[in-house]
């Protein structure tokens, strides 16, 4: 049985945070797709199948789900949207605020006429605040999020990553918001309002940019792949990430330790990157004759974390991609099967993806949800007793082990502990969490950021003693996370099958990059690893450049991949409240982005060589670009959909002369002269800084927004506004402003934002409460090495 079976959704949302119901319905939730009876805004979204008449973007985001038709305009729609309401347990909708009130279907009405429903709305910019009214699209979200101003080369505008980032980031947060405001009506009997913001969603996976920047305000420009570097091989390219010493030892030795980058100084991490123009062409020496997905294994089975930079075709049939079962074939309407990315998760070992394509418009008919074993044993859940949790936190009495490294397990601890979680996080100063010290040093913003309101117990897994007291801590827990090399945790006594052995309750998640089965399973690698080997490399480009990879510094997925996985553990955890047993959720990394570019492999699959890097142009008019702004490295999009907005465009700039040829009147007029209208907007736009460009054509009705950098982000009236920059005082550091989350909740509080911790900040104090140890076998264990205090040197590994 799926987690989430007998959860029952209505789902309004169009075109931003469809993946949201799509989620919840891979993970076993009956969700009943309500669209107008003209049919879903989404179902003329791009990309689509060869004959042009069915969209892939609504395919990919709807599969799984039911289909209804409603007319909320009618006193028969609204009941009929009732009548589905009164069986429901969630509600998703994206309307722009107000609209809903506007139709007498207000979140509060609905929750007064259906006691404990749960409404998740999805938005731009969230229900108020000064933005609110904005017109948006998907390229201004990721624009005002943060993840376009770094994409690109700096010779060129930031150039968008490919998919809709934004829009289905909201939906993943859409998700886990959701089943947050789920777990808290388990405990209270009540619903609640999530109000998800797709800008804020956005922002909190742009890499840690506001602690960092608080710190150090220092924006750089655009610098392509960046320190991760693309190597040319034979037939393309691979990406090393060489950061600490014994990747770059096994590298030299592997390339036979040519003279030119023997000097000791190269050891340093700092310095190869200083002199990186230097080492490069010795590399790229070496592989010139070198097929690159051989180079990637050879590098693989030496230790080094590379992979090779794979085309679309290439990532839909490879022996991983093959072996893992990464893509299943789906009807994405009668009649016509695709290649359909097969989920984000595996649960126990089987994938939770879509069983079905998407639903014919109004298939349902007159029909709602269906009866089941699975619904009944829901409804008993419902109907217990309350517990109101402590402090209205509603994840407080949960225990969290957290075994992550880097950003993906962290992130993933970050979110419970945000809403209350006891979260203990494993370390030691010989194997420390590698963004703890990337900086030679315990503490810095990145590792603050994903760390905050933890506790840190310092012990050392490689000690039997270390592994005995882990392992008591995981009987009394309720989740476990970890994000480390494939194998790593079965050494340890805390793989999969093991956890279940010392704790039949406890909920486990693992992410490794290429994921824990196939023939590429000991691969090893960081977020920007996963870039080429899930094609997102390859795509994230001009057209005009496809030969040459630029892409983004980002280390996307890596902290979307921790809330999927708080998603995936809350769906968990409820089931633990029906079957009173655990589940183990594993997410490959390079998956992820798969998952969120699946109409693009599915358009490739259909018309195979169809799909190219398509830059920031949209086959949903004209303009759809990023243009250029008064002040450094300063820019501003600008979308219009429809001939309307090209009207409202022309007022809000003056109606220029230019505009008043009658080609650009239409849609396919002005996509036929998409580069005449950008430079020609170009100069209108490099008068004005970005945010009097925005508030401009806002006014007119034309969506638009600030590329924004965190410098934006700091003082952002719309974040500001939502509470999102979070004040951490860190002892012994530094005042940093933080991420705060990507949704509120009408009856969620304030999300706990405490300091990080030190490395074995609380090792006594847990080791005294929760393993019972007494003072004298606490200090034995620590003159043994098996537990520590904070250190007092940092110590160079």
């Amino acid at each position: 049985m799926k987690p989430l079976s007998g959860l029952r959704v209505v789902d309004l949302a169009d075109e931003k945070g469809e993946l949201c119901g799509r989620l919840l319905a891979d993970l076993g939730a009956e969700v009943i797709r309500l669209e107008p009876p003209g049919g879903a805004i989404s179902r003329e979204l791009p990309p689509f199948t060869p004959d042009g008449r069915t969209s892939l973007y609504f395919a990919v985001r709807n599969a799984g789900k039911r289909g209804g038709v409603v007319d909320l305009e009618t006193e028969a729609g609204k009941e009929r949207l009732h009548e589905l309401l009164s069986q429901a347990d969630l509600l998703i909708e994206s309307t722009l605020p107000g609209t809903l009130e506007r139709l007498g279907l207000a979140a509060d009405a609905l929750r007064e006429r259906h006691p404990g429903l749960i409404v998740t709305s999805i938005t731009d910019f969230g229900q108020d605040g000064p933005y609110a009214a904005y017109q948006g699209t998907n390229m201004v979200g990721v624009a005002m999020g943060g993840m376009l101003h770094r994409a690109g080369i700096a010779e060129k505008p930031p150039v968008m990553i490919p998919g809709n980032l934004a829009y289905d980031v909201a939906g993943i947060a859409g998700a886990l918001g959701s089943l947050l405001a789920f777990w808290k009506r388990l405990q209270t009997g009540v619903g609640q309002q999530i109000d998800v913001s797709a800008m804020d969603a956005t922002v909190g996976i742009a890499d840690w940019s506001l602690p960092n920047y608080s710190l150090n305000p220092n924006l750089g420009h655009r610098a392509g792949t960046g320190i991760y570097t693309l190597y040319r091989c034979a037939d393309g390219f691979i990406r090393m990430i060489i950061l600490v010493p014994r990747h770059w030892r096994a590298l030299k030795e592997w390339i036979g330790n040519p003279e030119e980058i023997a000097d000791p100084k190269y050891d340093q991490f700092i310095q190869r990157l200083i002199e990186l123009d230097k080492i490069v062409p010795v590399l790229e020496r070496f592989f010139a004759d070198k097929m690159k997905t051989e180079v990637a294994v050879e590098a693989q089975r030496r230790g080094i974390p590379a992979t090779p930079l794979l085309r679309p075709d290439e990532v839909l049939e490879n022996e991983h991609t093959r072996a893992r079962g990464t893509f299943r074939k789906l009807p994405v309407a009668p009649g016509k099967p695709a290649l359909v990315a097969s989920g984000f998760f595996t649960i126990d070992g089987e994938r939770a993806g879509p069983e079905s394509g998407p639903p014919e418009l109004g298939e349902l008919g007159e029909g709602g949800f269906t009866e089941s074993a699975a619904r009944r044993e829901m409804q008993a859940l419902l109907e217990r007793a309350p517990r109101p949790p402590t402090g209205g936190q509603p994840l407080a009495g949960l225990r969290v082990i957290d075994c992550g490294v880097g950003a993906v397990g962290v992130e993933m601890g970050r979110c419970f502990a945000d809403y209350g979680a006891d979260v203990i996080k494993i370390e030691s100063s010989d194997l420390p969490d590698f963004i703890r010290v990337i900086l030679s040093s315990y503490m810095n913003p990145s590792f603050l950021s994903s760390n905050r309101s933890k506790r840190s117990f310092g012990v050392d897994l490689r000690t039997e003693k270390g592994r005995a007291l882990v392992h008591r801590l995981v009987q009394t827990a309720d989740v476990f996370i970890e994000n480390n090399g494939t194998g790593t945790m079965e050494k340890f006594g805390l793989g999969a099958e093991q956890l279940r052995e010392l704790n039949p309750r406890i909920v486990g998640f693992s992410s490794q990059s290429v994921g824990s089965y196939g023939p590429w399973k000991n691969w090893i690698g960081y977020g920007p690893n996963t870039h080429p080997v899930s094609g997102l490399q390859h795509l994230w480009n001009h057209p005009e450049d496809e030969e040459s990879p630029a892409g983004s510094t980002a280390v996307h997925p890596d902290h979307l991949v921790g809330r999927l996985g708080a998603m995936a553990a809350l769906a968990g955890l409820i089931l633990r409240e029906r079957s009173g047993r655990g589940s183990h959720h594993d997410a490959a990394q390079f998956e992820t982005p798969i998952g969120l570019m699946a109409d693009i492999f599915a358009q490739e699959s259909l018309a195979p060589g169809s799909v190219h890097p398509a830059g920031n142009a949209s086959s949903r008019g004209a303009p759809w670009s990023c243009l250029p702004c008064d002040g450094d490295d300063e820019w501003c999009v600008v979308n219009v959909r429809s001939d309307a907005e090209w009207q409202q465009l022309r007022k809000a700039i003056g109606d220029p002369q230019w505009t008043h040829d009658p080609a650009l009147d239409t849609a396919e007029g002005r996509i036929a002269r998409r580069a005449h209208i950008d430079g020609q907007l170009a100069v209108w736009t490099s008068e004005r800084d970005p945010r009097s460009v925005m508030e401009t054509l806002q006014e007119a009705g034309v969506p638009a927004g600030i590329v924004a950098h965190p410098a934006h982000h700091l003082s952002d009236p719309q974040l500001v506004h939502r509470g999102y920059p979070k004040l951490v005082v860190q002892p012994d550091y530094e005042a940093l402003m933080l991420e705060g989350p990507s949704f509120l909740g009408s009856d969620l509080p304030e999300v706990v934002t405490e300091p990080a911790p030190r490395l074995g900040q609380h090792t006594r104090e847990i080791a005294s409460e929760l393993l019972g140890l007494s003072k004298a076998e606490i200090e034995a264990l620590i003159e043994e090495k098996v537990i520590e205090d904070p250190p007092e040197e940092f110590k160079i590994l």
